[in-house]
């Protein structure tokens, strides 16, 4: 079941027209809280001088003095990244940059299930076998605080680059590693006038200031990071808002004919030469094979891939990469029907608001996937569990109405290890306290059946008069779409079935002709058509539906929710709606 909400934020009187735009495409922006001229006119116009001064994250000055310095001793530098496409990225932009200005640097990622995330002792440890004098920690290092203070006892000295939360003490007072300087915009002092940086952001940052005081240009800078930047703001789901939509809109057209070795293996390995690379290619195809690296082995195989300057040798690490990720998928898809087995078989979501599942066979690196796919399809929060070494280890994806970090902490007495946000969670726990665990985190949820109706925000109802080709021209000037920035949506109702077709080896492609009783429009939808079919014959007659099936004028009514499309096929181009959910037409919107 789900519910839908039209979106009614009152604009603040802006002459959408000084923008060239129409009231539909400026209630889209308000609705993302672009309201002003300022805001709208960067929006609509990204442009690389509107990137912020690095000199405003906290401590840049000071980390970059304290690093030039380094280098003139010839001190042995290491980066300490993270095993996700964030971390990956902002190893590649500091070790390439560094070594660019001639620093004597390395680098070294944790092993997922060997090290957990982060910096640890035992990387400190090899790092001072090494010889190493500074480490700089990318995408991790600001809960750091007990490892630093290893490393300065041992007199490695160490530098923070993170994007994340600043652990609070009992008294609310933040607690900050250590370190020879922490850049980290979340800081409490910071005057970064957006927070919503990755890892991989804060890396080209530093590299950025660091190529300035060196006089190098930037287009070397943007040519060579800029893309990685990107990749990793997508991979980390940041909001594709402000700064972060510059870095995207840019990044992705230097990915298009980006001269990294790697980067074009994984794109022609993908099947993706010749394509445009897009906001979505990088989110599910690209991040996805970067990410199996330290998902199933070491995240070292993907980083090597971006170094590698050997045509033939790149191709070879991005076949293994594709191979990985496919191995991957199939551990996914194996963990999640026997997950959703689990759930069928008990009838778990008639039993429990939230989903608790144990299943032993399921590799930890995969999880977090799984507990996301079993919430997108009950709309449950979901927390996934697997026996790890003596405890049962867990990942948890949560839904709008469900804080799972402030939520499941009530329930912390059952657990060994918890952290996480809002949306999701990671966890560990004795397997005897298993059942109490789900009993008391299901007892404390207080959610209704009201809570986990799957909602739809719309950007707005419309005629079908004013869905023309036009309109869909004009939604690619807020392109790419993403975390704050989503595929705008319309609502229209009563619209009547007057063409149907199915399409697909699974029948799960089903084109439509919609009419209002005075214009058409071309819609398609993805489902199965089964599941069509269960759901309005739930209202409709065998009769009727067998007229729509034979492609005949049916008596069948929907309200839609959708965004209009330019669809493009042997050179032309046409208007097609893509159908993100409908209803059998009778309730108000």
């Amino acid at each position: 079941m789900e519910k839908w909400f039209i979106k009614n934020i009152k604009s603040n009187g802006v002459d959408f027209k000084d923008f060239g735009i129409n009231k539909y495409i400026y209630k889209i922006l308000v609705n993302r809280n672009i309201d002003t001229v300022e805001k709208i006119g960067k929006f609509l116009n990204p442009n690389l001088e509107n990137l912020n001064t690095p000199i405003l994250l906290p401590d840049m000055i000071k980390a970059s003095n304290f690093i030039i310095n380094a280098i003139k001793e010839n001190k042995k530098i290491r980066i300490v990244g993270d095993y996700d496409v964030d971390g990956v990225m902002s190893t590649y932009i500091l070790v390439k940059g560094l070594k660019r200005i001639g620093a004597n640097v390395d680098f070294e990622i944790p092993h997922r299930v060997i090290d957990g995330y982060g910096i640890n002792k035992r990387i400190i440890e090899d790092s001072i076998v090494d010889g190493v004098e500074l480490i700089i920690t990318c995408d991790n290092g600001i809960a750091a605080y007990e490892e630093i203070e290893y490393a300065n006892e041992n007199n490695v000295d160490v530098i923070v680059t993170d994007h994340h939360e600043v652990p609070m003490g009992i008294d609310r007072e933040e607690i900050i590693p250590n370190a020879r300087a922490v850049i980290d915009p979340k800081l409490s002092n910071s005057k970064y006038p957006f927070r919503e940086i990755c890892g991989g952001v804060v890396a080209f940052k530093l590299i950025n200031y660091l190529y300035s005081i060196q006089g190098i240009e930037d287009s070397e800078l943007f040519e060579e990071f800029l893309p990685f930047a990107a990749i990793a703001t997508i991979c980390d789901v940041m909001p594709l808002v402000d700064e972060n939509r510059i870095i995207i809109k840019e990044g992705l057209e230097l990915i298009n004919r980006t001269k990294n070795k790697g980067l074009k293996a994984i794109i022609s390995e993908s099947d993706l030469l010749g394509a445009e690379i897009t906001s979505y290619h990088i989110g599910f195809v690209i991040g996805p094979t970067i990410n199996s690296a330290g998902r199933l082995e070491s995240a070292k195989d993907a980083l090597n891939l971006f170094f590698e300057e050997d045509e033939n040798k790149a191709i070879e690490i991005a076949k293994y990469l594709r191979g990985l990720n496919a191995k991957r998928q199939n551990m996914t898809d194996e963990g999640y029907i026997k997950v959703i087995d689990t759930i069928e078989s008990n009838n778990l979501v008639n039993k429990f608001p939230i989903l608790i599942l144990k299943e032993d066979s399921i590799d930890e690196s995969i999880l977090g996937i799984i507990a996301g796919r079993v919430k997108e399809k009950y709309n449950r929060p979901t927390i996934v569990l697997t026996k790890s070494g003596d405890f049962l280890k867990g990942s948890g994806r949560s839904i709008e109405n469900y804080d799972m970090f402030e939520k499941v902490s009530e329930s912390k007495n059952y657990l060994e290890r918890f952290g996480g946000h809002a949306m999701a969670c990671g966890l560990s726990l004795k397997e005897e306290n298993f059942k109490d665990f789900v009993i008391d985190v299901n007892r404390k949820s207080k959610l209704t059946r009201d809570d986990l109706l799957r909602r739809i925000y719309i950007d707005s109802s419309i005629e079908f008069k004013d869905v023309k080709i036009d309109l869909a021209y004009s939604l690619e000037k807020l392109k790419p779409f993403g975390n704050a920035n989503p595929q705008p949506l319309f609502g229209t109702l009563n619209l009547n079935i007057v063409k149907f077709n199915v399409f697909g080896k699974n029948k799960n492609v089903i084109k439509l002709v919609l009419s209002d009783g005075f214009e058409n429009r071309q819609a398609l939808l993805f489902e199965k058509l089964e599941d069509f079919v269960e759901k309005i014959s739930k209202s409709y007659e065998k009769e009727e539906i067998d007229n729509m099936l034979r492609g005949l004028k049916s008596n069948i009514f929907l309200d839609i929710v959708y965004t209009p499309e330019i669809n493009s096929f042997r050179g032309n181009e046409s208007l097609e709606l893509k159908i993100n959910s409908y209803r059998v037409s009778g309730v108000k919107l």
